[in-house]
């Protein structure tokens, strides 16, 4: 049986995601393709020390939820499953204060943050976000 798609995207994280829901809203039909697997609760490290539910070393049977990425001048973490990046964000949902939207390279531009508020708050709704009581 051959099966015809709108779109195909490449990962699960929070781009690939949001991308295919917003196509699949609109009636097309999205396939993601992931390369890494879908994690049960189970299969999340309980500690610091759980080092092969945390790393994604398969070379050395560890097969968890991040990878490292090398390169000349930067390393980069980043998650290996449904759910990408996601899956290493310490569930954080922070937006950056006023002074980072006034800064470098966003100076002098349209307001950035007040047309990215909105969209903070669509992501804060339909995530679920909560204040964490003890921080704030």
């Amino acid at each position: 049986m051959k099966k015809t798609y709108d779109y195909i995207i490449i990962g699960s994280g929070f781009g690939g995601s949001v991308s295919a829901l917003r196509l699949a809203e609109k009636g097309y039909k999205v396939l993601i393709i992931e390369k890494g697997k879908w994690y049960k609760a189970t299969d999340f490290p309980k500690t610091n020390w759980q080092l092969r539910k945390w790393i994604w070393l398969p070379m050395f049977k560890c097969f968890g939820i991040m990878k490292m990425t090398y390169y000349r001048h930067m390393a980069i973490l980043s998650g290996v499953g449904v759910g990408g990046g996601s899956l290493v964000y310490a569930n954080t949902l922070p937006k950056p204060k006023p002074k980072f939207f006034e800064s470098g390279s966003w100076a002098g531009l349209e307001n950035w943050e007040e047309q990215l508020t909105p969209f903070y708050e669509q992501a804060w709704k339909m995530l679920g976000a909560k204040k964490n009581p003890k921080l704030f």
